[in-house]
């Protein structure tokens, strides 16, 4: 009952009450017990207003405290991934599988790029703007030797056929060992200048013989084009559009130097968020192996994310090595290992790399 009804009832016993004063006394007792009835009946509906309010209290409390979890229950993780156009991170993203798989583990993906090389996505990486990315081995040792707080998660099997030296069709240089005397580009402290001062080891010509010349693959080829230089030291797609587009003839090289591509996240990254970026290498290798299956879908994806001529990605996928995305062993580790200590002889780095400090954990 409310409180303005039994307000009102009580101001009408009152008047009864006043009435019949001057009535008989057996009347007037009859409306005093009346009068007690109602205050018991008004005590008791006023007194359950108390304990309502209470349950009210109670439930909102309950309620408040549920929304004040689900915030931090729902949090969102979100891994950041540098990429390389032409890579399989790009061919997954034009997939949209990582969206599609980790979504509904509250896992966001933001895609960082795209580049023309590792060292653009590497310094990505050690600006913090993303968690991981992936490329060539060489650039990822001279990386670590020069400070990076990464660490290498996967890799991928090693590239033999699609790196290369180009000329032009009409130069002068038939022979590796012609390039004495030359200006050679490469990419600084990556595999192009891994792979040229391998071979001029192997040739037993002094490295100062071939002026190297450091440009980024983009900036080369119309420096190359343009006659400025006498060949450059590459890798496929850049290779077979030389090839084709500028008639670009490659030089025989007295042997291959095979690289890996390594995975690599940044530690802080892989510290607050492991789970999140294991699974993203789990997912991209069930890509690649997909990929692997299927090749004329892989190789109409990669013409879709590279933006390259048809004649250009059938060249590029004849040498193209399989893809793979393949957990770290020791045999790896051990060649990653020979790599960083001959390029801190050479004088490409300055820091020795020691790799099974660069590993990350449990990996």
């Amino acid at each position: 009952m409310g409180t303005l009804q039994s307000y009102h009832l009580i101001s009408t016993w009152k008047s009864l009450l006043r009435v019949d004063q001057h009535r008989s006394s057996k009347t007037f007792l009859w409306l005093l017990i009346a009068q007690s009835c109602l205050s018991l009946i008004i005590s008791g509906c006023t007194s359950s207003n108390p304990v309502n309010s209470t349950v009210k209290n109670v439930s909102n409390q309950s309620q408040n405290t549920v929304v004040a979890k689900n915030p931090e229950s729902q949090k969102q993780t979100v891994v950041r991934i540098g990429y390389i156009k032409g890579s399989l991170s790009a061919i997954v993203k034009e997939r949209g599988t990582l969206e599609r798989e980790l979504g509904p583990k509250n896992i966001k993906i933001e895609w960082v790029g795209t580049f023309p090389s590792f060292a653009p996505v590497l310094e990505t990486i050690n600006a913090k703007s993303s968690d991981l990315g992936a490329g060539g081995d060489i650039a990822g040792l001279s990386a670590l030797s020069g400070g990076i707080n990464a660490c290498i998660i996967a890799h991928r099997p090693a590239n033999r056929n699609s790196e290369g030296i180009v000329v032009h069709a009409d130069s002068p240089i038939r022979t590796f060992d012609d390039l004495a005397g030359k200006k050679v580009i490469v990419n600084r402290g990556g595999i192009s200048e891994h792979l040229l001062l391998k071979l001029l080891e192997k040739k037993k010509i002094a490295k100062e013989q071939v002026k190297r010349v450091y440009m980024k693959p983009d900036e080369a080829l119309p420096a190359w084009a343009s006659r400025h230089v006498d060949a450059w030291a590459v890798w496929d797609p850049w290779v077979a559009t030389a090839e084709l587009k500028y008639k670009a003839r490659q030089i025989p090289l007295p042997a291959t130097v095979p690289h890996y591509s390594l995975y690599m996240v940044h530690r802080e990254a892989f510290a607050e968020k492991s789970a999140a970026i294991k699974d993203v290498i789990a997912i991209l290798s069930k890509e690649a192996e997909w990929l692997n299956k299927h090749p004329q879908e892989n190789q109409a994806l990669y013409q879709k994310v590279s933006g390259l001529p048809p004649e250009v990605v059938k060249k590029t996928f004849e040498r193209r090595p399989v893809d793979g995305v393949l957990p770290l062993n020791p045999k790896l580790v051990n060649e990653l290992q020979d790599a960083a200590d001959w390029l801190q002889q050479q004088g490409v780095v300055q820091k020795r790399v020691v790799v099974k400090d660069a590993l990350c954990p449990n990996t």
